[in-house]
């Protein structure tokens, strides 16, 4: 049986139950049918070991995946609702200043809304790194990619997240004019 098949058997066998078990757990359609597309990613990836797992084993393979992106979307929102309880919580000015807060809230819809921004890849590992709290040796583990190249892209994509943020500037220096990024 090649690769293609091995798959279609698998979402025809499984989806279904796959499914059902994301939304009881999430009570969310989309994020369900989020969820079960990132699974059966996760199998394409893995394709060839997956080949190597009993027929009949496959299915609990399968739910152990769903199972470890429910922990992982629940790690998500409990990481964003700590977020915005504490911006919630920051202390207003004396006076009742709320421009701090609501400062402090902008500067958290901008900097989700430039990770959004960022290549897939690049996003993914740097949330694996800030949120997931993981290192390069187990960012590179679950990527199958070196770890050298795993602080690379992390350096990568902060870097374009501090350009888009404006937090580089480019200050000409030399004779030649190169441009090198400061911090502010």
């Amino acid at each position: 049986m090649n690769h293609r098949e091995l798959f279609h058997g698998l979402y025809a066998a499984h989806s279904k139950q796959l499914f059902s078990f994301l939304l009881g757990r999430t009570n969310d359609r989309e994020l369900a049918a989020d969820l079960l597309q990132d699974v059966y990613l996760r199998a394409w990836n893995r394709r060839e070991s997956v080949d190597r797992i009993a027929p009949a084993e496959r299915i609990y393979w399968l739910f152990s995946v769903a199972a470890n992106r429910l922990k992982d979307e629940y790690r998500r929102t409990a990481n964003q609702k700590k977020a915005e309880e504490r911006l919630r919580a920051a202390p207003a000015d004396g006076e009742g200043d709320l421009s701090g807060v609501v400062a402090g809230r902008e500067r958290v819809r901008e900097l989700e809304a430039r990770m959004n921004d960022l290549p897939d890849e690049l996003r993914c590992i740097l949330t694996m790194k800030v949120l997931g709290e993981l290192n390069s040796v187990q960012i590179g583990a679950i990527l199958q990619q070196p770890p050298g190249t795993i602080r690379y892209k992390i350096l990568q994509a902060r870097r374009l997240l501090a350009e888009q943020l404006k937090l580089l500037e480019t200050v000409p220096t030399g004779e030649k004019g190169d441009l090198h990024a400061r911090r502010r």
